[in-house]
């Protein structure tokens, strides 16, 4: 790398900066002469929050994070610096501390004048202290107003230790469906070593391209020229393909700067890097935001990838995040060979997100490029909806759905589905609890709402529900749950949460430790059976020292496990009935039994006796101890509901009065009134999913 230190290249570095452009040679001179230029590491603090006032800086190459630490020591009014961006004049100016703390997130180079001489500076050469008062100005006019000076980008490295995996053809779908998705500016990166160029090109990958790379020892240290050799108006993303010298150890350290290049014209960057684990490719990953390590679920395969992320701990450290380093797996067959659970123990790490395998027949589109020749899977193959989904969770534009508990009143949620469905509206994942758990998990294994509807009228008769009927001693619920089990079995066989066409995640309550459980592992029968088990109705679940119960008691809204996950669009629907609605349903059902009360014997003898049969020996069992502790959790569970809805985007309430939570049977009554609500809160619906990121 150039010696910085020298005054010819602190004066070229000067020349850089946009502040500075204008200035004759002898004030460039001046401000060189009092520069010094630092070197950061990615996540090293430039400055801290609080500390005194030292320097005017400048930022030659690289990308920085300026931010406030909250009390738990969390980050809010984060901004972003990039290249040729000035910071810390303000505290020069007042002469008060620093009011934020500037972090590196990549390797960055910053041009540094001590405060004394550069106030000197201000004093000898008043017009640079109008331009940059001028830019201060607009900077705090844009904060008042709520417009962001700069935009984040986002670097995600895709990474495979094993060939035929089609990192590369994932690497630009994703960038392909970032821009579609977002709408905003991406540029694919393909770096790759000469060494193995022959080798690729031997064999014929999926991915290649038709025009030559450009030698990336010879443009790495030059700013403009690598934009120069940017791609455009070829695909909807734009390209650019390098080559590097595994030999030369210089090009480790300029590694950092170079993808951080983008940083400042590009929103998101997606770096493909060669199989071979070098320097070169390590410092790229290390250098990025996010990593996606694509393997096969073979044993052997698996390993290797394990190496490689202790690899990235052990060059990370401190700074290491497992949301950050993301295993995806690509299975060798159209089934998984291993489970995800025993893949998880494997590799003592948890697998973001699976690739479904892309049948021949779904590759069919080759994109329509003069540089890049791949091909596309059918836009509604599991293939490309999977790579939408990891697109739409990085671009922050997911939408997510919550479907609450409410036990027979959450047939419902059937209805909104459908509405859903009918209307193309994205989901990205779904979280449910109780009756809402076992809807969302019919409708994450692929069952679309006409099927689910059919599974509902199993129970459309009442002597239907016998069926799931089976006592238990010691008594600890009015059903056992064998048989709800059984059909549960039934229905949903062998699967486990890995096997569902989108993430899924199911809400259950330790009543021990009294702690929320959000399940996303496992079996999805245990899963759906422990999140019904309605206290006084179905027997608890006894795992380890565990009682688990129904997930409604706690948490019959669980938008808060969407907000965790950083989703920021959030439908959410709540089938509870409020307390008006309890009250209007008592009115009703009054009203209705006087009316049958007054039906004369001449005109209607069976309607008759079966009411006056019903009211001597059935209604005084009405109001059973299950059926006074449902009523009484629901209670509760609204005002838990209501409060959890604040935190969604579109909240749907259906209207059921007059409908028990019992009320299994009532089917059609539930799925319309699901239908209804849904309908009418169809318009913000769509405003949300068109929205982009929040």
């Amino acid at each position: 790398m150039v010696n910085l230190s020298s005054l010819i290249s602190r004066f070229n570095l000067v020349k850089q900066i946009p502040v500075f452009e204008g200035l004759n040679w002898i004030e460039l001179q001046r401000i060189a002469r009092k520069t010094a230029v630092s070197e950061y590491k990615k996540g090293d603090i430039i400055c801290h929050e609080g500390a005194p006032s030292d320097y005017f800086y400048c930022l030659v190459s690289g990308r920085l994070q300026a931010y406030t630490t909250t009390p738990d020591g969390g980050k809010e009014n984060v901004e972003f610096i990039h290249r040729g961006m000035h910071f810390g004049i303000i505290s020069i100016l007042t002469g008060e501390n620093h009011s934020t703390s500037f972090e590196a997130l990549n390797d960055s180079v910053i041009l540094k004048i001590p405060k004394d001489d550069f106030q000197a500076i201000l004093h000898a050469m008043p017009h640079l202290g109008i331009r940059i008062s001028r830019t201060l100005s607009k900077h705090i006019r844009g904060k008042v107003q709520g417009v962001k000076s700069s935009f984040g980008s986002t670097i995600i490295a895709v990474y495979s230790p094993v060939q035929g995996t089609g990192s590369s053809t994932y690497a630009i779908n994703l960038a392909l469906s970032l821009r579609e998705e977002t709408g905003k500016r991406v540029i694919f990166v393909n770096i790759h070593s000469k060494q193995k160029k022959e080798e690729a090109q031997k064999e014929k990958p999926s991915l290649h391209w038709k025009t030559p790379a450009i030698d990336l020892n010879e443009i790495v240290g030059d700013h403009e020229e690598i934009l120069k050799c940017v791609i455009k108006d070829d695909l909807p993303v734009d390209l650019l393909n390098v080559a590097f010298d595994a030999a030369d150890a210089a090009l480790k350290k300029q590694i950092g700067l170079f993808v951080s290049v983008f940083v400042g014209d590009y929103p998101y960057v997606i770096v493909d890097l060669p199989n071979e684990m070098d320097e070169i490719v390590l410092e790229t990953l290390t250098q990025s935001d996010f990593v996606h390590l694509i393997t096969f679920d073979r044993p052997k395969d698996l390993e290797l990838v394990r190496k490689d992320v202790d690899r990235l701990e052990e060059t990370l450290r401190g700074k290491f995040r497992e949301e950050k380093i993301r295993v995806i797996l690509r299975p060798v067959h159209e089934k998984v060979f291993l489970s995800f659970e025993d893949i998880n123990k494997k590799i003592d790490y948890s697998v973001h997100a699976i690739l479904p395998a892309i049948p021949e027949s779904d590759l069919t589109q080759e994109a329509v490029s003069r540089h890049l020749f791949f091909l596309r899977s059918q836009p509604k193959s599991e293939y490309a909806q999977a790579v939408v989904r990891i697109a739409r969770e990085i671009g922050g534009v997911s939408v997510g759905l919550v479907l609450g508990g409410g036990a027979a009143l959450g047939i419902a949620h059937i209805g909104v589905l459908r509405v859903l469905e009918r209307e193309n509206i994205p989901i990205d994942i779904v979280v449910g609890s109780s009756m809402g758990a076992l809807i969302a998990s019919l409708w994450a294994i692929g069952k679309n709402a006409d099927e689910i509807e059919g599974i509902a009228r199993e129970f459309d008769k009442k002597e239907a529900l016998l069926k799931l009927f089976d006592p238990v001693f010691p008594i600890s619920g009015l059903i056992g749950g064998r048989a709800i089990k059984l059909w549960l079995k039934r229905h949903f066989g062998n699967r486990t949460f890995y096997n569902t066409r989108l993430p899924l995640k199911i809400v259950a309550y330790d009543l021990i430790r009294r702690e929320e459980m959000v399940i996303d592992s496992g079996s999805l029968v245990e899963a759906i059976r422990q999140s019904i088990a309605i206290p006084g109705v179905i027997e608890p679940i006894r795992q380890k020292d565990r009682l688990i119960i129904d997930g409604g008691v706690l948490n019959p809204l669980p938008t808060n496990v969407l907000v965790k996950r950083g989703i920021k669009k959030i439908i959410a629907v709540n089938v509870l009935q409020s307390p008006e609605d309890v009250c209007a349903g008592f009115e009703m059902a009054k009203q209705a039994e006087a009316e049958e009360e007054q039906l004369p014997f001449q005109t209607a003898p069976f309607p008759f006796i079966k009411f006056r049969l019903y009211r001597f020996l059935l209604r005084p069992f009405r109001h059973n101890i299950s059926d006074i502790i449902v009523r009484t959790l629901q209670a509760s569970e609204y005002l838990l509901a209501e409060k959890s809805a604040q935190k969604a985007d579109v909240f749907i309430h259906p209207d059921l009065v007059g409908i028990n939570w019992y009320e299994l049977y009532k089917v059609d009554e539930l799925i319309k009134r699901g239908e209804t609500a849904a309908r009418q809160a169809l318009v913000d619906i769509k405003k949300l999913a068109a929205a982009g990121e929040q």
